[in-house]
């Protein structure tokens, strides 16, 4: 194969890959233990976020909610991670996790101070029942810990 189809043949293999980022939902899951939130990006997502799990410990979370995407912080600051603008933003930013790809009904998970981070943003392909499920199993969490 000649170098100049082999050339050619870049562009093309690069456009193709932001068309899959465009369709490829996040991969994540998300599991409550008795001591804390764990999620683990699965498939791609892993390699996205060079993460493969994070455990938040149940103390340290503050609030989770739905937030648009208007309401989350930009990313920004030091980054080990990807983000190309409307298509995915995943890793960590600075003290912020992402997981997203062009969703705007996100999984927001703030935590308080001393967290490995102050604040995990997950896209879900249904961020309202995720929500329902993980509040439904912190909810008696939270009081034995009381």
């Amino acid at each position: 194969m000649s170098s100049a189809l082999v050339l050619a043949a870049v562009p093309l293999l690069l456009a193709a890959a932001l068309l899959a980022l465009m369709k490829v939902p996040t991969n994540l899951q998300l599991t409550v233990t008795d001591t804390a939130l764990v999620i683990e990006p699965q498939g791609l997502d892993r390699w996205w976020t060079r993460r493969d799990r994070i455990e938040v410990p149940l103390t340290s979370i503050s609030s989770i909610r739905i937030a648009p995407r208007s309401e989350a912080p930009p990313p920004s600051g030091r980054h080990a991670a990807l983000h190309i603008e409307g298509l995915i933003t995943a890793g960590a930013w600075a003290d912020t996790f992402w997981d997203v790809r062009r969703g705007d009904q996100l999984l927001v998970i703030e935590c308080l101070p001393g967290a490995e981070f102050a604040m995990l943003v997950l896209q879900f392909a249904n961020p309202f029942a995720t929500l329902t499920r993980t509040r439904t199993v912190l909810a008696p969490q939270r009081v034995s810990h009381s």
